[in-house]
């Protein structure tokens, strides 16, 4: 039997005039043969076309839907069928191949029946012997309840056998861009896991630490990754996939399974394939969101070294930029510009914010001769520091294991039916929050061993020629070294007015640093204050340069 289309073409003209309904509830049915249609739609047209004959009856129209659920009746050639038999009232019989191929929910069954009748169409069913009479009304009623039935006990395994994937590592569904859902082949056994995508695994990587680095924003960011033909792989509904759009950009860079996690209703469980980004990036990104969000990020046409650095001394607003007469750029108070403060930041030709700067770098310098008396105390009073916090690291290291095993209990009671999911959402954040909080104290021994001393001589080895550094690099490096130095510039009518100095900058610049490095070799006594290791360092107002009154910690200029 040849296929035809779901439009409606006379095949004859009998007394009897029929329309023929078919159904595949998963692409996937349709997708089984070198037919496009598959095995399943060939069969159920024959079986249709044979009633209709024994009906007596011309079938003139045929309707298919391909991958559509019969859950609800929102299917796109369903409700053509109804449409037209309502509006042309000439049809005598729908005929499908079971009942269960024209509805799953009982309620939709007996409101399209009652349609049917008001139009004049007797619902057929191949396999099942339905008609006007008692019984077969009857009947009607046990299928449709035994198809209702079906469904929902279907939907309610295929949710178990989903949330038992979850709970052991696995992914339910189709894993996120990056990723490629395969099948291998274990002892016999097939087995459906996720591997790492090598085409855009290395894309959204990429597009992490871009954004990572503070210089793309979403709009830009997703800009960059359609230049760079960054595609979801392709599938039934979409051979040819389209590009990634700002949200869904912006939902990738939020999803945790590239750390490994796999989220199904709403509980987080350890995945068992491979991470592609790391928790630093991962947490550098989703700081960016954040605060981007809150501040409502706008793409912003002018691009410059100082943006993000350079604020506003008057009302502490963020300085931004403009161009004038189509080729000066000019630095203006933001608060000002929305009229948020009543601030009267002039505006300030960008190369005079550049020179002043410039000048700022030039006037800030840690003397040679304290370098090396700055290591030595500094490594000297980490170490005592590191063995102080040592109790607590191994508590922080045990909580780790125990939050973990909380995490596999609770996904063991979700999976089981004992915790409600509710709950265990509640649960799941509060493992998670605590989680991150452990691990972070469990990792600090380490992290104060490598990363506070390799900044450390990092920040030395840069500190005996600051200025010279500056001056000797292009716009992206004195951009790095703007973020790296200093929290904020402060300007006004433009001059720097302060340099708030970000860590270790602000210690190391402090005056009495060194006596303090001095007095603490002697007489032990804490420079870090706070309970554990969540506290920062304390500092003294003053910084390296003469105090500016009322500036607290910042750094004035001479």
């Amino acid at each position: 039997m040849s296929s035809k289309a779901p439009s409606e073409v006379s095949t004859g003209t009998g007394l009897k005039r029929a329309v023929v309904y078919l159904r595949v509830s998963t692409a996937k049915q349709a997708d089984k043969d070198e037919n496009i249609e598959g095995y399943s739609l060939p069969a159920q047209r024959e079986a249709c076309y044979r009633k209709a004959e024994t009906l007596g009856a011309d079938v003139v129209t045929e309707y298919v839907d391909r991958g559509e659920s019969a859950k609800t009746a929102d299917r796109v050639n369903f409700q053509r069928m109804l449409a037209r038999i309502q509006r042309e009232r000439d049809v005598d019989y729908v005929i499908v191949d079971k009942l269960d191929r024209f509805a799953r929910n009982r309620r939709d069954d007996a409101n399209i029946l009652f349609e049917l009748k008001l139009a004049g169409a007797q619902l057929v069913s191949v396999k099942e012997n339905i008609d006007d009479t008692a019984p077969g009304q009857l009947l009607h009623a046990i299928m449709a309840g035994i198809s209702e039935f079906y469904s929902r006990n279907l939907a309610s395994e295929s949710l178990k056998g989903m949330t038992q994937k979850a709970q052991s590592g696995g992914t339910p569904g189709r894993a996120p861009i990056g990723y490629l859902n395969v099948r291998r082949r274990i002892d016999g056994r097939e087995i459906r896991t996720v591997a790492v995508d090598p085409e855009r695994a290395p894309m959204v990587q990429w597009a992490f630490e871009a954004y990572a680095s503070g210089e793309w924003t979403l709009t830009s960011l997703t800009d960059a990754l359609e230049a760079k033909g960054f595609r979801a792989a392709p599938d039934r509904r979409h051979p040819v996939p389209l590009p990634f759009s700002r949200s869904r950009v912006a939902h990738m860079l939020r999803n945790r399974y590239y750390l490994g996690y796999v989220t199904f209703r709403g509980v987080e469980y350890t995945g068992r394939h491979q991470p592609i980004v790391s928790q630093q990036v991962f947490d550098r990104v989703g700081d960016l969101l954040t605060s981007r969000r809150n501040a409502a990020e706008k793409q912003r046409v002018h691009n410059h070294y100082l943006k993000g650095t350079v604020f506003c001394a008057g009302c502490g607003s963020r300085l931004c930029l403009t161009q004038a007469k189509g080729k000066y750029l000019y630095f203006f108070c933001l608060g000002r510009h929305a009229r948020r403060t009543d601030c009267q930041q002039p505006f300030m030709p960008a190369d005079v914010v550049e020179a002043a700067v410039e000048r700022h770098w030039q006037s800030i310098r840690l003397p040679d001769d304290v370098v090396e008396e700055v290591k030595s105390s500094f490594v000297t009073e980490l170490e005592r520091l590191r063995e102080a916090a040592g109790p607590e690291i191994e508590w922080a290291k045990r909580r780790v294991d125990e939050l973990e095993q909380e995490r596999r209990r609770l996904a063991h009671g979700v999976v089981s039916g004992a915790i409600p999911e509710d709950l265990a959402r509640e649960e799941q954040d509060r493992i998670k929050s605590e989680l991150r909080d452990a691990t972070r104290i469990a990792e600090a021994s380490k992290q104060l061993r490598d990363h506070v001393e390799d900044g450390l001589d990092l920040a030395l080895s840069f500190a005996g020629r600051i200025g010279e550094a500056y001056l000797r690099n292009g716009p992206k490096g004195r951009r790095y070294c703007n973020q790296f130095f200093f929290k904020k510039l402060l300007l006004w009518d433009g001059e720097v007015a302060a340099g708030m100095l970000d860590e270790p900058w602000s210690t190391l610049m402090a005056e009495d640093f060194i006596d303090q490095l001095r007095q603490n070799a002697a007489n032990p006594s804490p420079v870090f204050s706070g309970e554990g290791l969540k506290e920062d360092l304390l500092v003294p107002p003053a910084g390296f340069e003469p105090a500016t009154p009322g500036l607290g910690n910042l750094c004035s200029i001479p």
